[in-house]
């Protein structure tokens, strides 16, 4: 294993961490980032030992030293989704490409989690995996890759776009919002077109099994009008799709 893999593993879950209050504080980062950090129920600041990812929360059995209260699970989970991901990177991919691996995911975990709790994609982080995805597809393919990774970018962003106004014109209200449409753009730039039609079935399968777990675990009936943030899904079919592709595994 090579310092760079073994530092990425180490400081994955401190960037999950940092990943889960950027996302807690989105559109608002310099008030989070600037706030100390206290217990959401009696606001003692915590300590130095209450903030070390994973070890801390375990340490404590999920709960504040001060008032017992249980701790918020969001940010454990924040830490243990940016070390798998580092976890995948490293074990699947190639060294060329662990560091474009773990900025894609990282990226995208910070995409989901923004939208699962605002159901808004942030327009800087789309655009910045949009440019990324452009400027890898060039390292890998020159040119012609560059190329095909614009396209797709565009046919990512027109299916979505066009499937927004149809839903609109025959529902009358929003279905599927721009930040989808633009995040779809991301993964063409990052996967090409032939990854776009998959993409959107990977998504769509991962959306309706959270639905449907989401649905029992709460015992509330699903409707035609219950919303969900599409993003997630989203971000994980384009994580995991890259993955499979980078590795020469599968169907792209």
């Amino acid at each position: 294993m090579s310092a760079t893999q073994l530092f990425l593993l180490i400081a994955s879950p401190f960037i999950g961490s940092f990943i889960s209050a950027s996302a807690n504080g989105w559109p608002n980062w310099g008030k989070t980032l600037r706030s100390r950090s206290s217990c959401s129920h009696c606001h003692k600041r915590l300590q130095i030992s209450d903030l070390i990812p994973i070890a801390s929360f375990l340490f404590l059995a999920g709960k504040c030293r001060f008032c017992s209260s249980p701790i918020v699970i969001n940010h454990l989970m924040a830490e243990l989704c940016a070390l798998l991901i580092a976890i995948i990177s490293v074990w699947v991919l190639s060294d060329t490409l662990v560091l474009a691996s773990v900025f894609l995911g990282w990226i995208l975990l910070f995409g989901a989690l923004v939208d699962f709790r605002t159901r808004l994609l942030p327009d800087g982080m789309n655009l910045i995996l949009v440019i990324t995805g452009l400027l890898v597809s060039f390292w890998q393919s020159g040119g012609q890759g560059l190329l095909s990774a614009a396209l797709a970018a565009i046919i990512g962003f027109g299916v979505f776009f066009l499937i927004s106004k149809i839903y609109l014109r025959l529902r009358g209200r929003e279905g599927l919002g721009l930040g989808d449409a633009k995040l779809l753009a991301a993964g063409g730039a990052w996967l090409g077109v032939m990854a776009i039609s998959w993409i959107i079935l990977l998504a769509c399968i991962i959306a309706l099994f959270s639905m449907l777990i989401t649905s029992i675990y709460s015992r509330k009936k699903l409707e035609a009008e219950t919303m969900i943030s599409f993003g997630p899904a989203l971000a994980m079919a384009i994580y995991l799709l890259w993955v499979l592709k980078s590795a020469n595994i599968g169907l792209l």
